[in-house]
């Protein structure tokens, strides 16, 4: 066991539960977050693996939960070396399927993640190590606002992500966002493949990757819903190394 603790979020299924196995088989502690009963269930498969689980059944798509939880990992006592966060849009897809809706479900999927990962990060400076990762669980590519939700989910991550690594970039904590395209079928979607690329990219030493990733999303973000007349400055905006120019 290597004694070292992750705070895992969106963890009773899919990548959240994906990444807390890889986590276990690594030899971590865990405290695992899902606003789902199945949260219960997940910490006992994770037992199996011989290291101690913490189940706690809360939703982060309340931003105040986010701070309980928050204060909930900080009384543990212990200090998280990894905090994984993940957004799983499907959790509150809006019934009337209106614009309204979907805005509000980006705010409520993303505040909440957004808010722990400043916390942890901030706290995890003060001990000159740790990492905070940030993905998401893909959409299921079905028609709707499902897919925009997920593209404008994952820019707010993207972006905050960078912000955030700036913030922390000289107290030894990285952040890291890895985020799938959107859209089910494909096996790069696949919550097992999803959490070894996430955990591969937190493994990174250089920064020169997460840079590169940075640039890739904004672009691709950029040829989605941008009209071609401003495809150019945007490109112009965002140079080769991640930083603007």
């Amino acid at each position: 066991m290597t004694g070292e603790l992750a705070l895992i979020t969106g963890a009773s299924c899919g990548v959240g539960f994906a990444l807390a196995k890889q986590f276990a088989r690594r030899g971590y502690d865990l405290i695992i977050a899902d606003g789902y009963d199945e949260i219960h269930t997940a910490a006992a498969a994770l037992t199996v693996f011989g290291t101690d689980v913490q189940a706690q059944q809360v939703s982060l798509c309340c931003a105040d939960n986010a701070q309980w939880l928050h204060r909930r990992v900080v009384s543990d006592g212990r200090q998280v070396t990894v905090a994984a966060l993940t957004v799983s849009v499907n959790d509150a897809m809006c019934p009337d399927d209106s614009l309204d809706g979907a805005l509000d479900l980006v705010d409520s999927s993303v505040r909440g993640t957004m808010s722990l990962a400043r916390l942890q990060a901030e706290r995890m400076a003060t001990y000159g190590r740790g990492g905070v990762l940030l993905t998401a669980a893909p959409d299921d590519g079905g028609p709707g606002l499902g897919t925009a939700v997920y593209s404008a989910s994952s820019a707010f991550l993207q972006a905050f992500g960078s912000m955030l690594q700036q913030d922390v970039r000289d107290s030894g904590v990285k952040v890291i966002t890895s985020l799938p395209r959107g859209g089910g079928g494909s096996r790069c979607n696949l919550p097992a493949e999803v959490a070894r690329h996430a955990l591969a990219a937190l493994n990174c030493d250089g920064r020169s990757g997460f840079a590169a990733r940075a640039t890739d999303a904004v672009t691709t973000l950029a040829g989605r819903f941008i009209a071609d007349r401003i495809k150019g400055p945007v490109r112009q905006i965002v140079s080769p190394t991640g930083e603007a120019v």
